[in-house]
């Protein structure tokens, strides 16, 4: 969910987990694609939003293409999504006013599924009952991942973002702040506590599951990313569709008049995005765009 959501969302069944091959280790693919235009070169590189800090320094593949890059261009806003003010409007949008509560909004099924899961979790349902579901979910994502020693300041956008502002480098987003925020907070009843019990449903393999998700980032395995963000929507496919294939294709133009410029771009997304059948990847390839994996 992570590497396909931006990072305001993490503020979005796997066997035992091996050895996370770190990018110090010589690997021959990363998660970064080179598209070709006419006069210029767009690298898409796929991010992670909560990443371990011993996942840097980054590969030399992915260093030059950030250093050739006059532009840099992310999912929305960054400097907004880390603005005070738009914590402040998300978490308006992400609780339920007085009088109500998530115990009195979930289906009991979903409730109990809850209580049983946090039993052992970090967090307690008690500090979650004003977060509507779907915060709900992101909070008890975010913290157990943060347990795993998963950090959203450690996350690629962030880290990206903040050395590009450094280097002075331009940016552009495919999205608003409030077009992303809205993905979330401008779900219906069912689909809130559809995406909680997803999250449920994976709460005790997440760890596992982002061990496993690191590695294949580091490798370049796209098989093995596109498996893994497959088997987390498997039973959701409207939120597959909705925060996954949906913006694909929205982004498609936007690609494109990038790959009609003069500068060198490096666009970062959700890894998410990237991989697999409807990816970013996938649509440009059929529209006769020649890409190659990095």
């Amino acid at each position: 969910m992570l590497v396909g959501l931006n990072a305001f969302s993490a503020e979005a069944q796997t066997p035992a987990v091996t050895t996370i091959a770190t990018n110090k280790t010589a690997t021959t693919k990363h998660s970064l694609w080179q598209v070709k235009g006419a006069r210029n070169t767009v690298f898409l590189l796929g991010s992670m939003h909560m990443m371990r800090a011993d996942m840097y320094p980054l590969a030399e593949e992915i260093e030059a293409a950030y250093k050739r890059s006059a532009v840099v261009v992310f999912e929305t806003d960054m400097k907004v999504l880390a603005s005070p003010e738009f914590a402040m409007k998300l978490m308006e949008k992400a609780t339920y006013p007085e009088g109500e509560s998530l115990k009195k909004n979930l289906s009991p099924k979903m409730y109990s599924l809850l209580v049983s899961n946090l039993q052992s979790s970090v967090v307690g349902v008690e500090m979650l009952e004003q977060f509507k579901p779907w915060m709900a979910a992101m909070t008890i994502l975010v913290l157990e991942l943060q347990k795993a020693g998963f950090d959203v300041e450690s996350g690629l956008d962030k880290h990206i973002f903040k050395r590009a502002t450094e280097d002075k480098k331009a940016f552009d987003q495919f999205e608003t702040p409030d077009f992303q925020a809205g993905l979330l907070t401008a779900l219906t009843e069912k689909e809130s506590e559809e995406f909680l019990g997803q999250t449920l449903r994976d709460l005790s393999v997440w760890q596992k599951q982002f061990d496993l998700l690191a590695k294949a980032w580091t490798s370049g395995d796209t098989k093995a990313l596109d498996k893994l963000i497959l088997d987390s929507f498997r039973e959701y496919p409207l939120m597959h569709k909705k925060l996954l294939l949906d913006r694909n294709h929205s982004w498609i133009a936007k690609l494109e008049q990038l790959l009609r410029g003069e500068k060198d771009v490096l666009v970062v997304v959700g890894a998410g995005h990237l991989v697999g059948k409807g990816s970013v990847v996938d649509l440009l390839t059929a529209k006769g765009y020649k890409i190659e994996q990095r």
